[in-house]
């Protein structure tokens, strides 16, 4: 199985190929990830993780096509970032961009979004979900309103995003091909 992990810093997946522009870090090549095309092949991997780096990318949907390409069908895509209303977003100058629930959806397959047609690549929404690894260690209310959170992502949002902020947001996608 080839893992990937696009912008991989000092704690990179064991067992994948390590990316980033910052040569003190633990990557295995040496890439900036606005520059294309990345340094793989075709249908390529069977997995790819990034954690915390497209909030940082120029070039956005080219970053999401380049990752599309060089997936096997059926690649999972794993993706976290700062939520809208994060402390963690504002207080970094060199993040570019936010995430939502709904910040793959010009890219997934039946999203109403989707017909807009910003890029030829199509994904399926496997799941989306606010600090999963917070629930194990909030209690009481913190907790209840994480789960609440959770099940609840549009009226969330909507409404209750800045009285409340989570801090992640990640998404599962799987490649369609």
């Amino acid at each position: 199985m080839v893992v990937i992990e696009l912008g991989c810093g000092n704690s990179k997946t064991p067992g994948a190929i390590g990316v980033d522009f910052n040569p003190k870090t633990q990557a295995d090549i040496i890439h900036d990830l606005d520059e294309f095309p990345y340094p793989f092949a075709d249908n390529y991997a069977d997995r790819i993780i990034c954690k915390d780096v497209l909030e940082h990318v120029e070039h956005f949907v080219k970053v999401i096509e380049e990752i599309w390409r060089i997936s096997k069908p059926g690649c999972e895509v794993e993706i976290s970032g700062p939520f809208m209303s994060s402390v963690n977003y504002f207080s970094d100058p060199t993040h570019r961009r936010s995430f939502t629930s709904r910040s793959f959806d010009y890219f997934i397959r039946d999203s109403e979004a989707r017909r807009y047609s910003y890029s030829p690549v199509e994904f399926e929404l496997v799941s989306v979900e606010y600090d999963p690894e917070q629930v194990k260690v909030r209690h009481g209310f913190h907790r209840w309103m994480l789960r609440w959170a959770n099940q609840n992502k549009e009226k969330y949002e909507n409404r209750y995003a800045f009285i409340y902020p989570v801090y992640q947001v990640h998404f599962r996608l799987k490649v369609s091909k």
